[in-house]
């Protein structure tokens, strides 16, 4: 079912294409024509860690597709993938349980928010195998000892902190699970694992980020990264996993804190010291404390690394739906020991009222991903991931009109205020334009940028400009004309094509 949702969703166009999905299809490309670790822009890619370009690369070498194509369908087979992992994960869990595994896949598989993420390219769909992949070998270990869970553990901890740096957690809690297994005895084995595991990320960021940044991570401004609104922001987009969007709740998830501090004081009011023992021996469980251990790290840590301004849009929550299935199984256990403990399960009466409110819930997730689907359909991938793919920039005017000028002129350069729009739709590289302080008068602002860029254009080619310019820090044609001619071609309300001569001075 999965297979099929996300078949449908990316049928019209393809997978969406974020920004960020721009940088590694590039990245990817620029590999295979052996010019390395380079972008859209030629910037060198630091910002993340090297194995999902790679991965890219590697495909569409061996399968002679581009580098979208080989996105796209590895994120289909990943979310069908995914789904079994996590529901093998929580029939683990739950092995005693086997409605809640059940319930728990059908949820995995009509998640919108999942949903959204497999239909797009991104990286987060392969940190998610490798997560599912090292859980269920993390519960391996602890339960026999295994040597070899206890390589796959680390192997896979590796290739995920080599997808997204956030990975190193997954590589510090399996040098908890070790420490745990083998107490003082582990110490030394955990250290040992652990830094074989981390080697190859270690290197990028030395080797590689370093050199060509004098950053670790690239740059990054510590600033916009505000810790509380972004734990704010990511608790109203996990509950509304769970809680329709009605217009009289929105008002209360937007303020996560009530909600989950009444729930929580309800729970303490009815549960006594027994009931939340059991509830914690269900969180001992050696197939679940790995995996809660990891999402609470990895939770608080994009708090920290998260800048919050890219991601106050509530529908934005890539990051955490991986999260998905360690939530569904918290929920689940505190759900049994503390709430339906306190219910007469035996009664018939029970188990029908429990049937009828599971089927009534479900009414939420199936009407949202048939919505989802059904929109898909319409105009492509729907979401606000994805930028370059969607049939507002496939059907616009203006990108039709530029396409017989690029086509009769191949070799002329390609500018752009929209550098990933213009990189994916034409598949050629693109340059950007020159930056500008836009809080400057007029006159100051192009006497700075004439002596920032005195021998601007590097080559004669077409600007492609979009309005509205959402980068105020690039320059507009208007003071662009001040560095070099500028030949309007077409125009529209959705902006203008310009050729483009460096200046001739007589």
């Amino acid at each position: 079912m999965g297979l099929a949702m996300v078949l449908l969703v990316t049928s019209r166009y393809g997978a969406g294409v974020s920004s960020d999905a721009g940088r590694n299809l590039s990245t990817a490309e620029n590999l295979l024509r052996g010019k390395g670790f380079v972008d859209l822009a030629g910037a060198p890619f630091v910002w993340w860690p090297p194995l999902y370009p790679l991965v890219l690369a590697g495909l569409s070498a061996l399968t002679h597709r581009s580098v979208f194509q080989v996105a796209w369908y590895l994120n289909v087979w990943l979310h069908a993938l995914n789904i079994a992992l996590g529901g093998w994960w929580l029939s683990r869990v739950f092995k005693e349980r086997p409605l809640y595994a059940a319930l728990g896949a059908l949820i995995l598989a009509l998640s919108r928010s999942t949903l959204r993420i497999y239909a797009n390219v991104a990286s987060e769909p392969l940190f998610a195998t490798f997560m599912l992949i090292f859980f269920l070998q993390a519960a391996s270990y602890l339960q026999s000892a295994s040597q070899r869970a206890l390589w796959w553990m680390f192997l896979v901890a590796g290739l995920a902190a080599l997808q997204r740096y956030l990975g190193v957690f997954l590589v510090a809690v399996g040098g908890l699970v070790v420490i745990y297994k083998e107490r003082r005895g582990g110490l030394v084995r955990a250290a040992f694992l652990s830094l074989l595991a981390l080697l190859p990320l270690a290197a990028w960021v030395v080797f590689h980020n370093y050199p060509v940044s004098r950053t670790l991570f690239g740059p990054r401004n510590l600033g916009e990264m505000l810790p509380l609104e972004n734990i704010s922001l990511s608790l109203t987009k996990i509950l509304w996993w769970f809680v329709p969007r009605l217009p009289f709740m929105d008002p209360i998830l937007l303020h996560p804190w009530i909600p989950l501090t009444v729930f929580i004081v309800l729970l303490l009011l009815l549960n006594r010291k027994a009931d939340w023992m059991n509830w914690l021996s269900m969180l001992s469980n050696p197939h679940l404390w790995p995996a809660l251990t990891f999402s609470a790290i990895y939770f608080f840590g994009l708090a920290f690394t998260v800048v919050t301004a890219d991601h106050l849009d509530l529908t934005s929550d890539r990051y955490y739906v991986i999260l998905l299935p360690a939530i569904l199984a918290l929920v689940f256990c505190t759900l049994d020991a503390l709430l339906l403990s306190h219910l007469d399960l035996d009664r018939p009466q029970t188990r029908w009222a429990l049937g009828i409110a599971i089927a009534v819930w479900l009414i939420y997730p199936v009407y949202g991903v048939q919505e989802y689907i059904r929109l898909a359909l319409k105009v492509g991938e729907p979401s606000n991931y994805n930028i370059a793919n969607s049939a507002y920039y496939r059907e616009m005017s203006l990108v039709k009109a530029a396409q017989p000028l690029l086509e009769q002129d191949p070799s002329a350069a390609l500018y752009s205020n929209y550098l990933n729009i213009v990189w994916f739709i034409y598949q050629r590289p693109v340059t950007p334009l020159p930056y500008e302080e836009a809080g400057l008068p007029p006159e100051q602002r192009r006497m700075a940028l004439q002596q920032a860029y005195p021998r601007w254009p590097p080559q004669s080619g077409y600007i492609i400009w979009f309005t509205p310019n959402q980068y105020h820090h690039i320059a507009p044609p208007e003071d662009l004309a001040t560095l070099a001619d500028l030949e309007l071609l077409y125009s529209d309300r959705n902006g203008a094509v310009y050729f483009v001569r460096r200046r001739t001075v007589p």
